[in-house]
């Protein structure tokens, strides 16, 4: 079973519009309304290649019931802790027909408890013990320590829990302080994070060995149309996707993230896990709404993934 650690979920409003510009007024083509924040992708994702997963999530108001009761709809299971901090924030997507990404407009959510942390804490470190691997996925809420990740994915490990982050800012420096045993970061997020650029192959090699270096075991590192890096003690691997018109990038990280965890469940070798991890992401920019694959698109895009050694 994964285990998908979402500490700052969302109501997603995806509106779809076709030439869109400010300061009009617009009626939108579509809208979808789910369970959203970077885990929940993650387990939409993960839950289109057949791979069993668990949410944990601290969930507040009618908002918290409604992502709750959309996740059950789509077949997501979740272990929900709650909170009275207020409503579960919602973020607006808005995808413009005649463009070539999505807006994200993410609300920060509410500001949780040091007794809300330890109860969410509490019911992660339960559900962690029947776990194959364990996923540290977004932002913390406010009110919470960037320290407090620090300290889950150390408890994580004592209790000997494989676990990979995908994180940014302090929060993310604090887990790699921690040592998880996995990193997942874009290069903007990586850079940030070690103090340097982190844009194109050559660095994100550099930077990934300077995580192995302090003890991290598995670290990958998105480059957008480059594709992903990823290292572990078996070497550096390099996937590529094929060039494809981006409907919305909105969750194509998460989607990744599904893509080289349900690898490494399976068994995979990390060159493997890698291209299924591209291909994942990449079937995820063609659609519109976070951690959604068309399982066609998934099998055309992963025999088209490039793989290798970067030189």
């Amino acid at each position: 079973m994964l285990l998908i650690i979402t500490p700052n979920p969302a109501l997603d409003r995806t509106m779809v519009f076709h030439g869109l510009r400010l300061g009009g007024v617009f009626r939108t083509d579509e809208v979808i309304i789910a369970a959203g924040g970077k885990g929940l992708n993650v387990a939409r994702a993960a839950r289109s290649l057949g791979q069993p997963a668990l949410v944990c999530a601290p969930l507040g108001g009618l908002t918290g019931d409604a992502v709750a009761r959309l996740a059950a709809a789509e077949g997501l299971a979740g272990r929900w802790t709650r909170h009275h901090a207020g409503e579960t924030r919602t973020c607006v997507l808005v995808v413009d027909r005649a463009a070539s990404d999505a807006t994200a407009l993410n609300e920060v959510g509410p500001a949780l408890s040091a007794d809300d942390w330890r109860a969410f804490t509490e019911d992660v470190l339960a559900a962690a013990a029947g776990a194959e691997l364990c996923l540290v996925s977004g932002s913390l809420p406010p009110g919470i320590a960037p320290a407090a990740l620090g300290s889950l994915v150390a408890a994580l490990a004592a209790q000997g829990a494989r676990t990979i982050v995908d994180s940014s800012g302090p929060a993310l420096v604090a887990a790699l302080a921690a040592q998880p045993w996995g990193v997942k970061v874009n290069g903007a997020e990586l850079g940030a994070a070690l103090g340097r650029v982190v844009e194109d192959v050559p660095g994100a090699v550099a930077a990934l060995a300077e995580l192995r270096a302090a003890g991290v075991a598995l670290a990958a590192v998105s480059l957008g149309a480059l594709g992903c890096v990823a290292a572990d003690a078996s070497g550096v691997s390099w996937a590529r996707p094929p060039a494809v018109r981006v409907v919305s990038s909105v969750g194509s990280g998460d989607s990744l993230l599904a893509g080289l965890a349900t690898g490494l469940i399976r068994g995979m070798a990390l060159p493997e896990a890698l291209r299924l991890a591209v291909a994942c992401g990449t079937a995820d920019v063609l659609t519109i709404g976070g951690g959604r694959i068309d399982p066609d698109e998934l099998a055309r895009l992963q025999a088209a993934v490039w793989l290798g050694r970067p030189a």
